[in-house]
């Protein structure tokens, strides 16, 4: 899933995944800068991955790797508002591919993810690596859901 049709403002809620005014958070102007940032650039690949052209199988590699650029400033600038409020870093999962299986470990430490329910669709978390990922879906669930950016308990 893609956050392309998320607008300007990645923070949304993680129970009812709608945005976050980032002035709600009181963020500075270093932070909103941050995100801003990271967002142009992520952005930018999700839509080379949506695109479905010759960079969609690159532009995926760079969304599925916790360790390309977009997901480690991803991953900071989540560590960074952390610091304010708990929040969680969207991690890409292709759940539009028929052979979707939700992950049941964490992409980047391996541990179990844990089931959210809280919110309008199921959700994985890694609390200690503040991800989160669309899954928890039943081989028969054929949800077509839109993608958040950053989640914040709100």
């Amino acid at each position: 899933m893609s956050t392309a049709l998320l607008g300007e403002n990645p923070i949304h809620c993680l129970r009812c995944n709608l945005e976050v005014p980032p002035e709600r958070l009181k963020l500075s102007v270093i932070e909103v800068d941050a995100i801003a940032h990271w967002y142009g650039m992520y952005g930018a690949i999700d839509w080379l991955e949506l695109d479905s052209g010759p960079y969609e199988n690159w532009a995926r590699s760079q969304l599925l790797d916790p360790g390309s650029p977009p997901n480690v400033e991803g991953l900071e600038v989540t560590k960074r508002l952390n610091a304010i409020r708990r929040c969680y870093f969207w991690f890409f999962q292709p759940v539009a591919d028929d052979d979707y299986v939700s992950p049941t470990t964490c992409p980047i430490c391996g541990d179990a993810l844990v089931l959210f329910e809280e919110g309008l669709f199921p959700q994985l978390l890694c609390e200690r690596d503040s991800l989160v990922l669309e899954g928890g879906y039943q081989a028969d669930d054929d949800d077509d859901l839109e993608e958040p950016g950053m989640s914040s308990t709100s």
